[in-house]
């Protein structure tokens, strides 16, 4: 059951809640390196490679980033390689520097790129390192690009995650949350960062009951997600403060 929204009650509280939502974005898997080299530097392209990808599946991003900033210097003009340099930078907190690695794919300055990795897919990480950096209507731009070009089809669902998160922290709750929907119907694997948002956008519109909904369903699908079950008791919170109790009447 949806309730009204209480606009004027939860603005305090909706900033935290949007700062979650950004933060959350982060959550995204970090692709395969490419194998791009040729001649005599292909065996420490790979072995380089090998050591990323292993440091990224268990969890050791800091290697994976020294790994990847090997490989970024020796190939900055690699499309492949700066897009997962980028996103590990991301994530690691230097936000500044992933976007300075990844602009001139994505606004095309670069020309000639080896293994160019799809536009859409170099703008979408552009755009999330925008938002992180709290540059919203760029990001918002960027992403609008993606989801107008049917040929970018397949990056759809992430370029509607990221632009809902945008447009949910401009305080454009409702075409967020359409965005947000979109994003969960077409969403390959672990939808729950997704639906993390989404909730997050429906609390923000005073919709609790939903919002909790989903969140506790997100935490039985992803229970290792600390920050599910730390919205789960802000949105309870947040409800508590909010919807009026229903008088108690004491028979005398």
């Amino acid at each position: 059951m949806r309730k009204k929204p209480f606009a004027t009650k939860i603005i305090p509280l909706s900033c935290a809640l949007l700062l979650s939502a950004c933060a959350a974005t982060n959550d995204v898997s970090v692709g395969d390196p490419i194998d791009s080299m040729r001649g005599r530097h292909a065996a420490t392209e790979r072995r380089l490679a090998t050591a990323a990808l292993d440091a990224i599946a268990e969890g050791k991003t800091n290697e994976a980033l020294a790994s990847y900033e090997k490989l970024y210097n020796r190939s900055p003009a690699n499309a492949e390689i700066a897009v997962n340099y980028a996103q590990l930078l991301r994530k690691t907190g230097q936000t500044d520097r992933a976007l300075e690695v990844l602009q001139p794919f994505a606004t095309r300055q670069k020309k000639d790129m080896p293994a160019q990795a799809p536009l859409p897919m170099i703008q979408t990480e552009y755009a999330a390192g925008l938002i992180a950096n709290g540059q919203f209507e760029p990001a918002q731009k960027m992403l609008d690009g993606i989801l107008t070009d049917p040929e970018a089809a397949e990056f759809h669902p992430d370029a509607s995650h990221l632009a809902g998160v945008a447009l949910d922290a401009q305080g454009h709750h409702k075409a967020a949350e359409k965005l947000l929907r979109q994003a969960l119907d077409g969403w390959k694997g672990d939808p729950t960062s997704v639906m993390n948002n989404l909730a997050l956008n429906l609390a923000s519109q005073g919709m609790f009951d939903e919002s909790l909904t989903t969140l506790r369903k997100a935490q039985i699908m992803a229970p290792e997600k600390t920050e599910i079950a730390r919205n789960i008791q802000i949105v309870s919170d947040l409800r508590q403060q909010v919807v009026p109790k229903a008088p108690v009447n004491i028979k005398k």
